[in-house]
C-alpha cells in the first residue's frame, strides 16, 4: 500500500512553556566513567572520574534554584557506578523533586533496585540500542534492534517488581529508521510494563577541510575522537534523518499516534528539537488515539498553578479517566469515540486494562551551512558547570576547552544535496 508522509505542524501542537529559569529538568553529570561505548556519546572518559558528593549537592541546589526543577535526571558516564548514588537519590527526595536514572542498565540488580526505591528513585530510562558495545552481544549476533527487545524486557520486569518507571531509548540512525515502528510495536505489547520510548536522533560536528573551531577567540585543532560526536565529511553527509522524518514513520504504521507537544530550534524556526506525543493502548494490544495539545495545556498549567513547576515525568499512568478530557480536546474526542465502538461489540472490553505509551523524539543540535548552531529552543537537559548553566549535549566542549565552541564555515563547506523525504510516497 501507498501512503504519502505525513509531518506534523506546529499550529497544531502546544509549545512547552519552558524557559531557563523555570524548566521541569534538571541535569546532573554523576560521573564520566561508564561500563560501554556508545556511538555518538556526548560524554568522554576523562579521567575525572566520580564527582564528589558534596559538589553533586550543591549542582542539585543550584538547579531547584535556578531551574526551579519538577526532576532531577541523573547521567553520566553510567550514574549507577557512583558509590554515593542511593545518598544521591535520598537528597533530592528530600528537596520535594523526582528523579530519573538515565542507564544502560549493566549495573543493576535487585539489591540496587531496593536500595534505589527506599532513596525515593521515581524511575529509570534505559539506553539499549544496536550502536552499542555491550557485553550480551558477544554472546549472540545482533543484526537489528528487534534482537534486543528480550533483553529491553528483562529489565522491564526487573523493574516491575518495585514499582519503577520504565522508559526505553535508542539512538536513531538512517539506518535503524526503518525499525522504529517495531520497537513501539514490542512497546505498545507490553504496555503494563513500559512507560515511555524516547527516539535520540544521530548528530556529529565534522572534521572536515573548511569548518573551522573557536574557544574564547582561539582557533582550536579537532580531530575525530576529540569529542565523542566528531564525525569526518562522509558520515556528516549522511546525516539527515529528522525530527519529521521520524514522526512521519511512527505515523504511517500507528495512524492513532499523534503528538501533542514541542520544542523549537533556536536558529532554524522549522526544526523540531523536542517533540512529544502518545498513543493510547489496551493491554490486547489495541490503540485507540492520543492525548492533544488541549490536554498537555491544561496539564501543564494545572500542575504550575499546584505545585510551582512544570509536569515532567507523571507518577501515575493515565488510564481511561483520560477520557474525560475529550469535553475540551477534539485528539482525545476522536479516541473515545473509536473505544466506544470497541466496547459496543463485546462490552467486556470495556474493562481492558489501557495506558498511555509516551513517545518523544530529541533532534541534538544540528550545524547549519552558515555555521550557526541549531540547539534545543530552552532546552530542558542542562546541567551547572563552573557555576553556570551550559547544555549537557555540549559539556564536553567547556570541559576540553573551558566554553563552547564556536564555528566558521568555509563558502560551501557544509553545502550538500540532502535526500528529499518530504512529500514522497513510501511503501511498507
Amino acid at each position: 500500500m501507498l501512503m504519502t508522509a505525513t509531518y506534523p505542524e506546529k499550529k497544531n501542537l502546544y509549545r512547552l512553556p519552558y524557559s531557563l529559569n523555570d524548566n521541569p529538568i534538571g541535569w546532573i553529570e554523576a560521573t564520566d566513567i561508564c561500563n560501554i561505548k556508545c556511538k555518538g556519546c556526548y560524554r568522554l572518559i576523562m579521567g575525572e572520574g566520580h564527582k564528589p558528593l558534596e559538589q553533586i549537592k550543591e549542582e542539585i541546589l543550584f538547579l531547584r534554584k535556578w531551574r526551579n526543577c519538577d526532576n532531577i535526571t541523573l547521567a553520566g558516564g553510567e550514574p549507577i557506578l557512583h558509590p554515593d548514588i542511593a545518598e544521591i537519590v535520598s537528597f533530592i527526595s528530600g528537596m520535594g523533586m523526582k528523579s530519573v536514572i538515565l542507564t544502560n542498565g549493566l549495573a543493576l540488580n535487585d539489591d540496587k533496585l531496593k536500595e534505589m526505591k527506599k532513596a525515593g528513585l521515581l524511575g529509570f530510562s534505559f539506553h539499549i540500542d544496536i550502536t552499542q558495545t555491550r557485553p550480551e552481544f558477544k554472546k549472540e549476533k545482533i543484526k537489528s534492534e528487534l534482537d534486543l527487545n528480550d533483553l529491553r524486557l528483562s529489565y522491564a520486569k526487573m523493574l516491575q517488581k518495585f514499582g519503577f518507571y520504565a522508559h526505553f531509548g535508542i539512538t536513531v540512525t538512517s539506518e535503524n529508521l526503518k525499525e522504529v515502528p517495531e520497537l513501539i510495536r514490542w512497546a505498545k505489547d507490553n504496555i503494563l510494563l513500559i512507560n515511555g520510548i524516547s527516539l535520540i536522533i544521530y548528530r556529529g560536528l565534522p572534521v572536515m577541510p573548511g569548518v573551522n573551531y573557536y574557544a574564547k577567540g582561539q582557533k582550536v585543532d579537532m580531530d575525530l575522537g576529540t569529542l565523542g560526536y566528531t564525525v569526518d565529511k562522509e558520515e556528516f553527509n549522511q546525516i539527515y534523518v529528522k525530527a519529521q522524518d521520524v514522526y512521519a514513520v511512527i505515523k504511517e504504521h500507528f495512524p492513532d499516534y499523534e503528538a501533542m507537544g514541542y520544542l523549537g530550534g533556536t536558529a532554524d524556526h522549522t526544526s523540531f528539537k523536542w517533540l512529544w506525543g502518545s498513543l493510547f493502548v489496551n493491554t490486547k494490544g489495541k490503540t485507540f488515539g492520543a492525548l492533544g495539545r488541549k490536554t498537555l495545556e491544561l496539564a501543564q498549567t494545572v500542575y504550575h498553578f499546584t505545585h510551582g513547576t512544570y509536569l515532567v515525568y507523571p507518577k501515575k499512568r493515565i488510564g481511561k479517566i483520560v477520557f474525560i478530557m475529550s469535553l475540551v480536546d477534539p485528539i482525545v474526542r476522536k479516541a473515545l469515540w473509536k473505544f466506544l465502538k470497541y466496547c459496543i461489540v463485546n462490552p467486556l472490553r470495556f474493562f481492558y486494562p489501557m495506558k498511555s505509551l509516551g513517545i518523544g523524539m530529541v533532534q541534538a543540535p544540528d550545524l547549519l551551512e552558515d555555521g550557526r548552531i541549531d540547539m534545543c529552543d530552552d532546552c530542558p537537559d542542562m546541567c551547572v558547570f563552573e557555576g553556570k548553566l551550559v547544555n549537557s549535549c555540549r559539556l564536553d566542549e567547556c570541559r576540553i576547552y573551558g566554553d563552547l565552541l564556536q564555528i566558521q564555515v568555509e563558502d560551501n563547506a557544509l553545502s550538500k544535496e540532502k535526500p528529499v523525504i518530504e512529500e514522497t510516497e513510501i511503501e511498507y
